[in-house]
């Protein structure tokens, strides 16, 4: 029987379009800051292009929902003309995937951000580049799984013609519990990492705390995830009402996916918050950095000196001049035994 528009008493779609371009507003912003604040002090790199992959792929996907909800995603089938619905179905998978991808996409530049930073230790390097390798396979599974259900015949996923045999909804839930179990434990991972890591950094209490809570901000992306997570049993349904059983899942899809863009890039736009007239830090605190961070960072900012230590030009920066892997580096680096002659008000830099 042919289904005839009619004036819908449900419509989540408005809703949904509000919440998904509220937040990629907002992520737009945060990467164009991050990246102004990158390139300010010379350090855009590779985690930088990840992010803004990202962030493009999520964007794709807000897009996806977008003509997805014009075509009446959001409304009950009932509502809809029924040659609509298979477009629906088909921009809702690849809302999803869309979704899904930028968010892997920006846990690994965060991993890769934090890869840069941390190069102390082998073994944690080994971890995370695993747990980048982890990140690529988990969730290039399911996207797979989304459009292999039925074998042979991808335009049945969402035509339904009845001709092809397609696998049991069960099993993209049942997978998709695991991929979101796996994403949520990723972000408490390096939550806890860098909460581990940065605590036992020779800083000032105020700054590890301030460290911290940047860089473990990941825990509401996890809180999203895990919200995510027990939305997906709804795609052991979808079926019954294709038009309006994935909204929220879809909702919590990109609120994590665009809380992952947010929180971890966050931290890269600290610079741009630093006051232009930089303060002295205490007499009490003259350090000695060698860290390459410290040294490409700086070299274009700060006022120098013609003197010399063995051979070495001294550079004199003040603490306001210091980005957020700087300091972590003169965490790092630290030397608490001023150099002969030096101003006790200043931060040494050895290059």
């Amino acid at each position: 029987m042919s289904l005839s528009p009619r004036n819908s008493v449900y419509n989540a779609g408005p809703q949904l379009l509000r919440d998904v371009w509220g937040l990629t507003a907002v992520a737009i912003l945060i990467i164009i800051l991050r990246i102004i604040a990158k390139l300010r002090i010379g350090k855009f790199g590779a985690d930088d292009i990840l992010m803004v992959s990202a962030l493009c792929l999520a964007v794709i996907g807000s897009i996806m929902v977008t003509l997805a909800i014009k075509l009446g995603f959001g409304q009950e089938l009932s509502s809809i003309n029924t040659s609509n619905v298979s477009k629906i179905i088909m921009h809702d998978y690849l809302t999803q995937t869309f979704g899904l991808a930028g968010g892997a996409l920006g846990r690994i530049s965060f991993i890769v951000f934090i890869i840069g930073l941390l190069v102390q230790k082998r073994s944690h390097r080994i971890i995370l580049w695993i747990l980048i390798g982890l990140q690529v396979i988990v969730n290039s599974i399911f996207i797979i799984i989304l459009f292999v259900q039925c074998p042979g015949h991808a335009s049945a996923i969402w035509a339904h013609s009845g001709k092809a045999k397609c696998w049991d909804l069960h099993v993209q839930a049942y997978y998709g519990y695991f991929q979101g179990a796996f994403n949520s434990a990723t972000d408490l991972y390096l939550a806890v990492f860098s909460t581990c890591i940065f605590w036992n950094l020779n800083l000032k209490v105020r700054v590890k705390v301030g460290l911290v809570a940047l860089l473990g901000m990941g825990i509401f992306a996890m809180i999203a995830s895990i919200i995510k997570t027990v939305q997906t049993r709804v795609l052991a349904t979808s079926d019954s009402e294709p038009t309006t059983a994935t909204i929220d899942y879809d909702r919590w899809i990109y609120i994590e996916t665009y809380l992952v863009i947010i929180t971890a890039s966050i931290p890269c736009i600290r610079s741009l918050l630093r006051p232009t007239n930089s303060r002295k830090i205490s007499s009490s605190d003259t350090h000695e950095l060698s860290s390459r961070y410290a040294i490409s960072s700086m070299r274009s900012r700060t006022r120098r000196r013609d003197s010399s230590i063995d051979g070495k030009r001294i550079i004199n920066v003040s603490e306001g001049d210091l980005s957020i892997d700087d300091e972590i580096s003169r965490g790092y680096q630290h030397n608490v035994t001023p150099q002969l002659g030096e101003s006790r008000e200043s931060v040494v830099i050895c290059v």
